[in-house]
């Protein structure tokens, strides 16, 4: 009950924010907030970066190269202290958010890459086994989560992280163009939030239940809540036309590729090792979502067992997508705990900015 109430309470603030809201202009994120890494002996890495510059119009110098070698699923602390050694210079006030144009290493030890170089590395955002845990548990509280706009920008050298990259360049190009169509778009279409067979990968089902009971239909989408617990089908979302949002859980999602996905979709699924690299076999990697039309997902990097706080809230996300945040602070906002998860997608899509 308490559980229930806290949650219903979440979302009843959310949407009233959503209505009172007044971000200043100069609140908002653009290119020039943006600081864009690329791995120096990656020719597709710097690649992604130049393209992203050129159409986001990115400064040029704003794009860093920086020293790794191949393509190692994790760093270490050690490696990684020496890539922002290398950066530092580039951190400056105005310096908001740091895209990543690789798709590997996708580590820092225990840490996602992105909530390493956004909290910087701790164990505390880690939950593996240790000598007072014998099994993975909750971690720390990003200090974001659930922040409104307006007071997100005051924190001391916020930044926020996301990875941007494909298995080719024409992947990452076609990212990056969805992205920015999106802009000022104000979409119509379609949100699915969907219970699955699999119980274990679908313990966000009530926040799902709760959104669409509170909110079926906002600023031209329409959003449902779908059981699929006791279908015939494998899944009931397929050949779906002008799909926004779709959060599930399942170790894979079948149909994707079938969907088509507005510019700015969002789309994620619970389970364990969904980030864990672009070609992670036994469980579907978040990169299948961007491939079939996607813009933006969410997935862990390690094994972060089954709490919901460790992934996106749908009743954070969407209200805050909705009401002008871009990409990437709506996604950032929405988890809890981030440490073990990874940001991937086009981080200034923003298809309600209102400019």
């Amino acid at each position: 009950m308490y559980l229930h109430i806290k949650n219903s309470l979440i979302l009843l603030i959310t949407l009233v924010s959503l209505l009172i809201i007044s971000i200043d202009a100069s609140a908002k994120l653009t290119a020039d907030n943006v600081l864009v890494l690329y791995k120096a002996s990656d020719i597709q890495s710097k690649k992604i970066a130049e393209y992203y510059s050129e159409k986001r119009h990115v400064p040029r110098s704003q794009l860093v190269a920086v020293d790794i070698s191949g393509n190692p699923k994790k760093i270490s602390k050690a490696k990684f202290s020496e890539i922002r050694e290398q950066i530092s210079q580039h951190l400056n006030k105005n310096i908001k958010v740091l895209l990543l144009t690789w798709h590997a290493p996708y580590r820092v030890d225990c840490m996602s890459i992105t909530s390493a170089f956004s909290l910087g590395f701790d164990e505390k955002y880690c939950s593996g086994k240790s000598t007072l845990f014998k099994s993975c548990h909750t971690t720390a509280i990003s200090p974001y989560f659930n922040a409104s706009t307006d007071t997100l920008w005051q924190q001391k050298d916020l930044r926020l992280s996301m990875m941007l990259s494909g298995q080719s360049f024409e992947d990452a190009k076609q990212l990056i163009d969805r992205g920015i169509e999106a802009d000022n778009s104000e979409p119509e279409g379609e949100g699915y939030f969907v219970r699955t067979k699999d119980s274990a990968r679908s313990t966000r089902w009530s926040s799902f239940k709760r959104l669409v009971e509170f909110w079926p239909k906002q600023k031209g989408i329409s959003f449902h809540y779908i059981d699929e617990r006791h279908s015939p089908m494998n899944t009931v979302i397929k050949n779906r036309k002008d799909t926004m949002f779709y959060m599930t859980g399942a170790v894979k999602v079948p149909d994707i590729d079938t969907n088509s996905y507005l510019p700015g979709a969002i789309a994620d699924h619970l389970t364990s090792y969904g980030g864990a690299g672009i070609d992670h076999s036994g469980q579907m990697s978040v990169y299948r979502w961007l491939e079939a039309g996607v813009t933006g997902s969410y997935g862990a990097v390690i094994e972060p067992c089954n709490y919901t706080e460790k992934f996106p809230d749908a009743q954070v996300l969407v209200p805050s997508y909705l009401s002008g945040d871009t990409l990437i602070e709506a996604y950032w906002k929405s988890v809890q705990q981030p440490g073990e998860g990874i940001f991937v997608g086009e981080p200034l899509a923003c298809p309600w900015c209102d400019d």
